[in-house]
């Protein structure tokens, strides 16, 4: 097995056309009504019977040493190039001219007044190491939590359902699920002070 490091590595593409279909073009029909859909039918089943679908991928590593073409059949040319994001990204880190081309167009745009000065140090901070995105999926349920919270203290109303005592702003009723939404005919009635 051929062992190399990514240092090693100038450059890698992946091509190919995809998924191809081979085989089939039977085209069904008859005399008559009964007659063209029997034949449509057997050229369905010909056609699914000989049909073939094969995935053309093709991988070329370019080394300091050499190319290496390799043929991948599990996966399209998009996905497979999707997969190994995180391979073209450590490599575009290793090339030194991109990282120097990347930090003179941050300083042109400062110079510009595009940007501030955090921003450009943002920035730059980002070609050396990966952004720290605050967890969307935290965020969201923070949101959901603090509307809940809200409800909870706000307003309240009687579902016109089940007369159980909700948050006058429920979209629906958490006892028995009726809809109050836009387009819902029910809506939460308020209590009387």
């Amino acid at each position: 097995m051929a062992q190399f490091s990514l240092i090693e590595v100038a450059d890698i593409s992946v091509t190919g056309p995809g998924t191809t279909v081979t085989g089939g073009g039977f085209i069904g029909g008859g005399m008559g009504v009964d007659g063209a859909l029997t034949g449509m039918a057997i050229a369905g089943v010909l056609n699914a019977l000989t049909s073939q679908k094969t995935t053309q991928t093709f991988i070329v590593l370019t080394t300091n040493f050499g190319e290496l073409h390799l043929h991948y059949s599990l996966m399209e040319p998009a996905a497979l190039r999707l997969f190994l994001g995180g391979v073209f990204v450590r490599l575009r880190f290793l090339n030194t001219q991109w990282r120097h081309e990347r930090i003179q167009i941050i300083k042109d745009q400062l110079a510009n007044g595009t940007i501030s000065h955090e921003q450009a140090e943002l920035f730059e901070t980002r070609l050396s190491s990966p952004p720290d995105w605050p967890n969307s999926a935290a965020h969201v349920q923070s949101l959901r939590l603090e509307n809940e919270r809200l409800a909870e203290h706000g307003p309240k109303g009687t579902c016109p359902n089940c007369d159980k005592i909700i948050p006058l702003l429920s979209e629906t009723c958490p006892h028995c699920k009726a809809n109050f939404g836009e387009y819902a005919s029910w809506s939460v009635i308020p209590l009387k002070a």
